[in-house]
């Protein structure tokens, strides 16, 4: 095992954490999201696996989970179990069975792209920097399927933290996360490397010095450009999204903060998720547009965008910026097909499909294979059943109505932000997946859409009984039954 110098005092702030509930862990969670290379453990015995802070600290708001359900059931009380966590539960348990069975039984039949970084296998181009091997049972099973088993847990537990406390304390932890992206995205524009460095500690490449055109792009806290450029595309439709909704600057300035970044990442995979939630956006202000709005905040509103229209219209007749940007969508967008990178990805996805055949639709197991894109890695990992498992999470999470009662307008703005925050994680899901993880992220847009279809406590765990507050311990006692669970 290995340890970093952040690793102390990670451990102190997960600490400090653990004393203030699960909400407080649910928080440090939220804040750990856009730390995409913060590690605190390395496990080189596991394939060179790199422990993110944001997966301990989910672990630990895990483990508070398995206490209070664990007092739950010995008390004899009651636990709902609603149907996201079902169809989530099966995509987990298919996975674990793909990478322990399904992996030995189809071992040496065929061959597939590998996920350990040192193994590169037979080349099987000269464009391509991966080549294939014989499947077999290797430590990626072990890592992905932790991952895997670590997020539907994790989806588990937010919800369970939202039932007692209400959506809103998730709108506050996805912008602490929004705040917290937007201040890496600053420090990696100042080019604050050294500051940066504490906290890129997993043993990833870096590509901070990667530019398009002579343009550096902005990574964040992440270890490449697709990565923060997706992240930001997110915080941006979730608040974008609510920006529309209540008016409110703050949610205004994450959407435009993080929506900036989202394109100075310079990544196809941000960009094109930034295209597709701009466009459904303006579609929905279009046809449902606000039906009050002050004086004020109109007159705001039109000043801001003239100022825009003018910034944008003099720097496209004054400065050469038309063809840069032409050369930069050209490169990004239209060409990324035909790049070495674009062939070797076409590549990863059908092996993925082949995958699928030779197991008869049953998949090569979770880890076994690097494919490229949600559909094709999730068919050639986990077959049909796995895929068909977590296709019905997302429905049974992202639909539905809000239940009628208290705030259930405010709830059904919450639910609206998440489903297209959603969407933007899948959009980039699409384009550049190469695992079978859900991701956190992902888990906490679905807890946030759950919680928000439900009737909302009347009083939070920590203003009805300051005692609740103790180490991971929450007062369930009064609850019937939890819709976490």
């Amino acid at each position: 095992m290995e340890l970093y110098l952040i690793t102390p005092i990670f451990a102190v702030v997960l600490a400090i954490s653990a004393l203030g509930g699960m909400q407080r862990l649910l928080l440090l969670v939220a804040a750990f999201i856009p730390f995409g290379m913060l590690a605190v453990i390395g496990l080189p015995a596991i394939g060179g696996l790199s422990l993110l802070a944001v997966y301990v600290a989910a672990a630990a708001l895990i483990a508070g989970g398995c206490l209070v359900l664990a007092g739950r059931l010995l008390r004899g009380a009651s636990v709902t179990v609603v149907p996201a966590t079902l169809a989530l539960l099966l995509y987990a348990g298919y996975s674990i069975f793909s990478a322990t069975v399904l992996v030995r039984l189809f071992a040496g039949e065929m061959m597939v792209f590998s996920l350990t970084r040192d193994d590169t296998g037979v080349r099987v181009s000269t464009m391509f920097s991966w080549g294939k091997i014989w499947l077999n049972p290797s430590s990626s099973n072990i890592s992905q399927t932790f991952y895997i088993v670590l997020a539907c847990s994790l989806f588990i537990a937010i919800a369970y933290v939202l039932s007692r406390r209400g959506a809103d304390f998730g709108v506050r932890c996805l912008a602490l996360a929004a705040t917290v992206n937007l201040v890496l995205g600053v420090m990696d524009l100042a080019a604050l490397d050294a500051l940066l460095d504490i906290v890129r500690t997993a043993n990833y490449s870096l590509a901070n010095e990667a530019s398009v055109h002579g343009i550096p792009r902005v990574i964040g806290g992440y270890s490449e450009a697709a990565s923060f450029g997706s992240a930001s595309a997110m915080f941006f439709a979730y608040f974008a999204s609510a920006f529309t909704y209540s008016g409110r600057f703050k949610d205004g300035a994450l959407a435009f903060g993080n929506g900036a970044f989202a394109l100075l990442a310079l990544s196809a995979t941000g960009i094109i998720a930034l295209a597709v939630v701009f466009s459904l956006l303006s579609l929905r202000v279009l046809l449902s547009p606000p039906q009050r709005i002050s004086r004020m905040r109109l007159f705001l509103l039109a000043i801001g965008l003239a100022a825009v229209a003018i910034a944008v219209a003099a720097t496209l007749t004054l400065t050469d910026a038309p063809d840069a940007i032409a050369a930069i969508i050209q490169d990004l967008i239209f060409d990324k097909s035909q790049s070495s990178s674009g062939l070797e990805r076409t590549a990863w996805a059908m092996g993925g499909l082949e995958a699928l055949r030779d197991t008869w639709g049953l998949g090569a197991g979770a880890g076994s294979l690097r494919s490229n894109g949600l559909p094709f890695v999730l068919l050639g990992s986990v077959g049909i059943p796995g895929t068909a498992a977590f296709v019905a999470f997302l429905w049974l999470a992202f639909g539905g109505r809000v239940a009628d009662g208290e705030s259930a307008g405010e709830r059904a703005a919450i639910l609206s932000n998440s489903r297209l925050a959603a969407l933007a994680v899948l959009v980039s899901m699409l384009l550049a997946a190469t695992v079978s993880d859900p991701g956190v992220p992902l888990m906490l847009l679905a807890a946030l859409a759950v919680s928000a279809r439900q009737p909302q406590p009347a009083v939070k765990d920590s203003e009805a009984n300051p005692a609740s507050r103790a180490v991971l311990a929450v007062d369930t006692s009064s609850v019937p039954g939890d819709p976490a669970f």
